[in-house]
């Protein structure tokens, strides 16, 4: 049997219901303690019941959002933006890559992108750039 690794909320309902059903609580004090109703709580009990510690983990663990952007395109655009339009803000990028390509990408996404390359758009602010100066000067210093 695989070892079930519960969150700390998971982890809680969890014992709050076993609790419940091992000493045949009470199911509105069950309902106040996980702030929730009391038919929610009913469902719990037969979670629990079926499935044990296993039916308490969110079903979505571990799976990646379906807005993600996979990461060839997230390259293809930063490497777009690099080579060919980095003298443009950010926004009027969005425009061209949502133009020439067909993908709807926020301006906020891209910058995170580019931040993660250290490259700042030409729009930034001074107190921006000079920040992610420090940051490259520093990181310069301890890779020496």
């Amino acid at each position: 049997m695989r070892k079930v690794e519960l969150r700390m909320n998971e982890d809680y309902k969890y014992n709050v219901i076993k609790k419940l059903v091992e000493t045949n609580s009470n199911k509105k004090s069950a309902a106040l303690k996980l702030n929730c109703s009391s038919r929610t709580i009913n469902r719990l009990i037969k979670l629990y019941k079926n499935e044990g510690k296993s039916g308490f983990v969110h079903k979505n663990r571990n799976r990646k959002p379906s807005t993600a952007f996979s990461r060839e395109v997230r390259d293809m655009i930063t490497h777009l933006y690099i080579d060919d339009y980095s003298d443009t803000n950010l926004t009027h990028f969005c425009e061209i890559v949502y133009k020439d390509f067909g993908i709807s990408i926020s301006d906020n996404t891209i910058n995170k992108w580019l931040k993660e390359l250290y490259i700042v758009s030409p729009k930034a602010k001074r107190l921006t750039k000079k920040n992610m100066k420090i940051t490259l000067n520093h990181m310069q210093a301890n890779s020496k």
